[in-house]
């Protein structure tokens, strides 16, 4: 019993010993402030003129992520209700609702077509849905796995080329 009494007060010292490392190195990293830092940058004005055009309403949860498609007025939004959602952000209608397997979304995109939207999160996988074929558009056309981690951005090169990123380790 006194040796158990034993090594459990080394592990505890060996905790503490590594805690004070922590701390050290953590100090030994703190060569400054946020303040510090930005006090030699260029003062940004107040933009008196930005304003609100449109609230696009619909989403029933976070919206984690939205993006417009190249050279239109269509945006699609991705949120925690499940929904990927496409929009027209100059009328405000909703274009489609794709249902998502996963709520846990966290980023998605428009392809340069148009004819593609994707979408991604804490399933690891980019799901790639086809907005012009209307009988299938609950369905993704591809699903792209291979992450170990969550997927925290996917962006289309062209509509047969997507680059992905993740918390992959």
């Amino acid at each position: 019993m006194a040796d158990l009494a034993e090594r459990i007060q080394q592990a505890r010292r060996d905790a503490a010993a590594m805690q004070e490392q922590i701390k050290a190195n953590k100090e030994k990293m703190h060569d400054t402030t946020l303040r510090a830092y930005s006090r030699d940058l260029p003062h940004v004005p107040k933009n008196d003129k930005m304003r609100i055009r449109r609230t696009l309403k619909g989403h029933l949860a976070k919206i984690y992520a939205m993006q417009w498609a190249d050279k239109s007025t269509h945006i699609v939004s991705a949120s925690q209700d499940g929904k990927l959602l496409v929009w027209d952000g100059m009328t405000t209608n909703k274009l489609a609702a794709i249902p998502l397997r996963s709520s846990w979304v966290m980023t998605c995109a428009y392809s340069p077509s148009g004819q593609f939207v994707a979408c991604g999160g804490l399933d690891n996988i980019c799901s790639v849905f086809n907005l012009r074929s209307r009988e299938t558009i609950g369905r993704p056309c591809a699903e792209l796995i291979g992450h170990v981690g969550f997927l925290a951005c996917c962006k289309f090169l062209d509509d047969r080329h997507m680059l992905t990123s993740s918390g992959d380790m």
